[in-house]
């Protein structure tokens, strides 16, 4: 077996230094300008406001996807009704013809869908690794994804691939991460991918590259952890990526040193940890996603136009905006503005936007 790629600091460097081809630079007028909307709007998941189907928040967001200024919408625990409620939204949304219905159903404390929607309570990562062994593990997590299929989900935003410390007030604190150990996460991790997969739901690793050894929560402010971060917490995406069983990676609101020679940088604007870690070092080749840029983290240091637009020009394929701050039913047509705004400008050059919409719309497995 190949050894997984780690995050040393002498082969970041080698990383970083390493060229990439600039895709050829594509005159705007060329592309149609609705084909080009589209295209932006694929890379838009958006959250919305209210519980049912029947409000104008959720239509409104369903009318934005249906003329493709978003693909994907996301869950809050302030959308959560009834089951019938949530039934309903959800139908709502594939008429709109969605790509991806994502949720964070992990288990836990974070679990939004619980009993009184008719769902099966999951126990934390933490307590699932604990109390059964990993064929236990796929069996209660196969209960959830076909609970979550039948109510017309498709993404769900987990596992955690973080390694566990119980002083981490975010991932620790809440049980989130299966182990201390790399290869127990994998295993475990593995176990909830392969569930899914059996009802066509999609997953998405978190928190690239690694956040269970910091001691601060990303959602107030981005976390520094330049000095406690261990090259050891890539190993469960790095084994997760060879494995085949990484669809999508999100990562989390971090500064980290991606080399001895820099001072540090913020993993949602980091081209060098997209680019050069992930895709080149690791050779993963799915989506790549930004943590809620509505957070506390990314608030603090870029408005929402410039956090936009600077996670696009990392490379992330898909832009999880949870429109929770000011929530706004226009917010897909004004962000898809902003980055078309930016292609005119030449900041970000249309052949990368097309090509993170094509890996969307082939990201459905059913």
């Amino acid at each position: 077996m190949q050894q997984p790629f780690l995050l040393s600091r002498r082969r970041a460097l080698q990383l970083a230094a390493g060229s990439l081809a600039a895709p050829a630079l594509i005159k705007a007028d060329i592309v149609n300008a609705a084909d080009l909307d589209r295209a932006i709007g694929r890379l838009i998941m958006i959250g919305f406001s209210g519980k049912s189907a029947k409000g104008r928040f959720a239509r409104s967001i369903a009318n934005h996807v249906a003329k493709g200024r978003a693909s994907s919408v996301v869950y809050l625990s302030g959308n959560i009704g009834s089951g019938r409620d949530v039934q309903g939204l959800n139908n709502l949304f594939h008429n709109a013809k969605v790509t991806h219905i994502a949720v964070d159903h992990e288990g836990g404390a974070v679990q939004r869908l619980r009993e009184k929607q008719g769902f099966t309570r999951l126990p934390s990562a933490l307590r699932v690794a604990q109390t059964r062994d990993v064929a236990g593990a796929e069996k209660l997590y196969g209960v959830a994804a076909r609970e979550l299929a039948k109510m017309g989900f498709t993404l769900n935003l987990g596992p955690v691939a973080d390694l566990h410390r119980a002083y981490n007030p975010v991932i620790g604190r809440n049980l989130r991460a299966y182990s201390a150990d790399a290869d127990t996460v994998v295993a475990y991790a593995a176990a909830f991918i392969r569930a899914h997969r059996r009802y066509g739901i999609n997953t998405s690793l978190k928190h690239f590259p690694g956040h269970g050894l910091s001691n601060k929560d990303s959602h107030n402010g981005f976390v520094d952890i330049r000095d406690s971060w261990d090259p050891e917490e890539l190993k469960p995406f790095s084994l997760l990526v060879r494995q085949g069983l990484a669809d999508i990676i999100m990562t989390g609101h971090l500064y980290v040193r991606i080399s001895q020679q820099d001072n540090g940088e913020l993993t949602t604007f980091s081209r060098t940890l997209i680019r050069d870690v992930l895709q080149r070092g690791l050779q993963f080749k799915g989506l790549t996603m930004t943590d809620d840029l509505d957070m506390g983290a990314v608030r603090k240091v870029a408005k929402p136009r410039e956090a936009v637009l600077r996670a696009v020009e990392a490379g992330y394929d898909l832009l999880l905006l949870s429109n929770s701050l000011k929530p706004d039913p226009d917010h897909p047509a004004e962000a898809v503005d902003w980055i078309r705004s930016a292609i005119r400008e030449g900041r970000i050059q249309e052949g990368r936007i097309f090509q993170s919409a094509d890996k969307i719309q082939r990201s459905r497995s059913t």
